[in-house]
Formats: structure tokens, sequence, C-alpha cells
């Protein structure tokens, strides 16, 4: 029996430091939840513009909106990196929460692969935008376990966002412009503005 004592002491121990610690974000994942928030949240308002006619949707437009993000973002990404790279990653909550919203980005990949396949095999745009509908749903559910682990009520908030706009996603997903509209606001809202307060946070305690 002592040996299960002991671990159930450790564990006990464990939880507690997660739920007492006070570790601030590391200034990497705020960064880059900054930089992701611009790059996307500014696909969507060009995405918006094509829509009222603003630019134009034929021709190398599309394809740079389409992509020019995703590199501004990976540019961004490995500077970021680079620059932070010796940074330390903070206590066990900051390690607790690094691990959640990477298991995240992990389940997003294996999304890509089953809704995905399914959207090209059926040729179904309506399919495929329910990708950002889960996106959005697993970043609200990262953003509730910070919540539940520090009790800081503008993380709970942000989680609150994110739910909110995948559910005004999904129920808009037949009218493109609401759906691009909700899409934008997540971004902006939900990951661009966290990322601002989160690196302001850090440069505060730095």
């Amino acid at each position: 029996m002592a040996p299960d004592t002991q671990s159930l002491r450790d564990d006990i121990s464990y939880l507690r430091q997660l739920v007492d610690e006070s570790d601030g974000t590391p200034m990497t994942f705020a960064l880059s939840y900054l930089a992701g928030g611009l790059c996307y949240g500014g696909q969507m308002l060009l995405n918006v513009a094509q829509g009222l006619g603003l630019l134009p949707d034929k021709g190398l437009a599309p394809l740079v909106i389409g992509i020019g993000p995703t590199i501004a973002f990976l540019i961004a990404m490995a500077v970021i990196t680079l620059r932070n790279r010796g940074q330390a990653r903070g206590g066990a909550t900051n390690k607790a929460i690094a691990v959640a919203f990477g298991a995240i980005g992990m389940a997003n990949l294996a999304m890509i692969l089953i809704v995905g396949s399914v959207a090209l095999r059926e040729q179904s745009l309506l399919i495929w935008l329910i990708f950002p509908c889960c996106v959005f749903v697993l970043q609200g559910t990262g953003w509730l376990v910070a919540f539940m682990l520090r009790r800081i009520a503008w993380h709970g908030l942000v989680a609150a966002g994110w739910f909110v706009c995948a559910i005004a996603m999904a129920l808009s997903i037949r009218n493109l412009g609401l759906y691009v509209l909700f899409a934008g606001l997540g971004l902006w809202g939900c990951m661009a503005l966290p990322g601002y307060l989160m690196f302001r946070q850090s440069r505060q305690a730095a």
C-alpha cells in the first residue's frame, strides 16, 4: 500500500503545481499566435474584398491570396523561432498547455486527411468548409484547457469565442460571405488579439 500512497501523493502534488503555478506565456507562443491571427485574418479580409468585387477573383490574385498568408506565416515562424530559441519554456503549466496545443496541431493534420479526402472524392466545397469549423473548435479546446489550468477569465472568453465562431460558421456554411466574415472575426478576435495580449504580458515579465 505504501508505494500506491506515495504515487497518489506525487500525482496530487503535480496537479497542485499545475493549478497554483503562475508562470507567464513564452514569447515564442505569443508571437506565433499573433502572427497566425494577422496572416490568416488578413486572408479573410482579402476574401471579403474579393466577394465585394474590390479585388479580382481570377488570374494571379486568387493564388496570392490563397498561398501568400501561409508563406508569410512560415517566414514569421522561422524568424520567431530563431530569435527565441534560447528562451526558457517555463514551468509545468506552460508545458501542459504546450502539450495540449501540440496535440491539437497533430489532430488538425489528421482532419486535413479525413475531411480533405472526402471533399476531394465528392468534389464538394461544402464538405471542405467543415474543416475550418473543426479547427476553431480544437483551438477553443486548447484555450479551455488553459483556462482550467490557470483560471484566467479572458482565457475562458477566448475559448468561448472560438466555439461561437465555429458554430456561426457552420450555420452560415451555405453563405460564403457570412462564413468568411465569422472566420475573420474568429482569427482576429480569438487569435491575433490574444497573441498581442500574451506578447505584452511576456515583455512586461521580461
